[in-house]
């Protein structure tokens, strides 16, 4: 005869890429053992396919994984660690308040509730960016497939890494009369067209990437022992990774 089975809830959530809402249940201890064991490895590559792995086995609709930007990767893990396990996470935090030269090294504890964190936009923040003389750059969002393209790069060539990492990241470029689509265009030519920058235009490119959407939440806290007033900023996955 076989065996009951357990009835599981289901949820909603809303992704910061497209505001898509998008249904999953919670990871169940078959999941929860697929991450304990990336993160034993304490590989990044390994935890983000455990992550992967479990999101597609725990959502109920129709997406490609790998089609998601980054961001949304995290966040939809976040709400669903937040549905599988607790909603609130313990936190500890030591002040580094020096009085008379001694740092005073209490330990803050901290409760956060997963379901109040929020992506934070940056107002000035596009992917299309302007090079001036009517000629543009449109980029897109980091994704998982972006990710496992790079992993093999050698991480200590942190500027072929960087270039990689943005001509990867091109969708086309345009001028006043036509589009070009980086997927037709040959990958030497991309490189030569970014390295044809000049310092300001590649810093404008850099911005796109430092002003992605990200999990952020800033606390404030006051220590018990010192009384000192801290601003502590958890910014992506890893802050809230517990």
């Amino acid at each position: 005869m076989a065996l009951p089975k357990l009835d599981l809830p289901g949820y909603e959530l809303t992704l910061p890429s497209n505001q898509k809402k998008i249904k999953f249940r919670p990871f169940l201890v078959k999941e929860e053992k697929i991450l304990l064991m990336a993160m034993e490895t304490s590989k990044d590559d390994e935890i983000l396919g455990a992550i992967k792995q479990i999101i597609n086995n725990c959502c109920l609709d129709n997406i490609d994984i790998d089609d998601l930007p980054l961001f949304d990767l995290e966040y939809f893990f976040l709400n669903l660690r937040a549905r599988s396990v607790s909603e609130i996470i313990d936190a500890k935090f030591k002040c580094n308040n020096k009085i008379e030269e001694k740092e005073c090294g209490n330990i803050l504890q901290i409760q956060i509730n997963l379901l109040e964190i929020n992506m934070e936009k940056d107002p000035n923040h596009s992917n299309k960016i302007e090079l001036g003389n009517n000629i543009g750059i449109q980029l897109k969002y980091p994704k998982m497939s972006l990710m496992n393209s790079l992993k093999d790069v050698d991480k200590k060539d942190v500027v072929k890494l960087t270039f990689d990492f943005i001509i990867d990241s091109i969708d086309f470029i345009y001028d006043k009369e036509n589009v070009y689509y980086a997927k037709e265009t040959n990958r030497d030519e991309l490189l030569a067209f970014v390295e044809s920058l000049s310092s300001n235009q590649f810093n404008k490119l850099e911005k796109f990437f430092d002003t992605i959407p990200k999990l952020k939440k800033t606390i404030e806290k006051k220590c018990e022992k010192c009384g000192y007033q801290h601003t502590i900023v958890m910014e992506g996955l890893q802050s809230f990774f517990v």
